[in-house]
């Protein structure tokens, strides 16, 4: 192979690479964590298997997503609000899928990821899910910055701003879906969406109906997902 193929086919690659990182937060190496054994994992009352669900509405809207994704706070930042407009309105079941491999992938020891995954699982758990919505737009939106992550308290306080009215207290303080949030990550990586193609090898992924999103982060996700779930709406 010439040199100048070898330098061509390098620039290739680094292309690529450079568009995965720009349309997604990749595991592609992931720092290896301990699986907690099944009898440590502590489940939510209210979640299914590993998802938090909210609202009841006949538009199903999966998210795979980590509280320290940049690119998920991106997503949101499109499209949080209609989320919480079609929750309120019982027109979307949205279900949650929390990942936690971003902060050590960052490294950040605050492990941010795991600990507001802790906290939206926390949220379900009080039976409070219509709540879930909003909450997890302010953990987004808090994501760990150079200055650290939130504490236990402003956690807490963000809670209560989204408007959940259970004391969520201890189960932040003590960490007590940490587990479940682990065996989530553990569980989703790696594995195929069921009735889809789309393996999960990072976030976001966002599956409207059972069909996979297209995540552009071009300023047209908003508009393509209101199109979409108005067409599933019939409308």
């Amino acid at each position: 192979m010439t040199p100048l193929r070898t330098r061509f086919g390098a620039l290739i690659a680094a292309v690529a690479a450079s568009v995965l990182l720009l349309t997604g937060c990749s595991a592609a190496t992931p720092t290896p964590t301990a699986t907690p054994s099944a009898d440590a994992v502590i489940a939510p009352a209210n979640a299914r298997e590993f998802a938090l669900p909210s609202g009841e509405g006949a538009v199903e809207i999966a998210l795979w997503t980590d509280l320290s994704c940049p690119h998920c706070k991106s997503l949101d930042e499109a499209i949080g609000a209609d989320l919480q407009q079609w929750v309120t309105a019982g027109e979307v079941t949205l279900t949650i899928h929390p990942l936690t491999f971003v902060s050590a992938k960052r490294g950040d020891t605050t492990e941010w990821s795991t600990r507001a995954a802790n906290a939206l699982a926390a949220v379900v758990d009080a039976g409070e899910g219509d709540r879930l919505p909003a909450f997890y737009a302010l953990l987004q939106e808090h994501q760990v910055t150079q200055d650290g992550a939130l504490d236990d308290e402003q956690i807490i306080a963000l809670a209560a701003e989204a408007g959940v009215q259970a004391d969520i207290s201890d189960a932040v303080t003590g960490q007590r879906f940490a587990s479940w949030a682990t065996a989530s990550n553990d569980h989703w990586l790696g594995r195929t969406i069921d009735g889809t193609e789309q393996v999960v090898q990072g976030v976001p992924i966002l599956v409207i109906d059972g069909t996979p999103f297209e995540i552009r982060e071009d300023g047209t996700d908003g508009e393509r997902v209101r199109e979409a779930v108005t067409a599933a709406l019939g409308g």
